[in-house]
């Protein structure tokens, strides 16, 4: 009896560990982004990429949308979503990393090609920015401690808009290309409706 209750607390506190799991310090160096651990990210089944460019127009999220195009492989509609964190990686190292600062829902018809624009931001200030000639893969949904910060801050608040996308795209550079998220940004992402 005894060796199934230290078992038992033995199987907890592993389990426990798993949960509260701390997301690590940044692994790369600041002015120079690249996503490195994290999780990795796959569309649900039936759903199949067919293109990632950049997209020259804005959308009310984002001034640097994607332009995914998505081939539903089924008979019935797909909803599916893209984790906060997501990274899209450019092919050509000339272009920014790009990466969704919230949470991302779709829907996709029934055995069809269907084009989405996906809110993303910039990851690398000095590199340039996507254009229509600018490919990109996904990559990993990064977790880490200063963006998973970032990723909480804006998690639920409306980023549309100037100011709120500027403010968004401001944080960003703050993590990757600066010293950190300031108090003042931190508190301007807060007060966001």
């Amino acid at each position: 009896m005894r060796y199934r209750v230290m078992l038992f607390v033995f199987l907890a506190l592993i389990l426990v560990a798993g949960v509260c799991e701390k997301p690590p310090e940044r692994q790369w160096e600041r002015g120079f982004f690249e996503p490195i651990g994290g999780k990795s990210f796959d569309f649900v089944q039936g759903l199949e990429k067919k293109s990632i460019i950049g997209y020259d127009d804005e959308i009310p999220a984002s001034f640097l949308p994607l332009k995914l195009v998505v081939l539903n492989t089924t008979a019935k509609r797909i909803n599916d979503r893209m984790p906060a964190g997501l990274v899209f990686n450019p092919r050509n190292h000339e272009y920014q990393y790009m990466m969704l600062l919230q949470e991302f829902s779709f829907t996709v018809p029934a055995d069809q090609d269907t084009t989405i624009f996906l809110p993303t931001y910039c990851c690398n200030e000095d590199l340039d920015e996507p254009d229509e000639e600018a490919i990109f893969d996904m990559d990993i949904q990064v977790w880490e401690r200063e963006l998973n910060e970032l990723f909480d801050l804006v998690q639920g608040k409306r980023l549309e808009g100037d100011t709120a996308v500027e403010l968004a795209q401001e944080a960003l550079f703050e993590i990757t290309d600066y010293n950190g998220l300031t108090d003042s940004t931190r508190q301007k992402l807060e007060d966001l409706p």
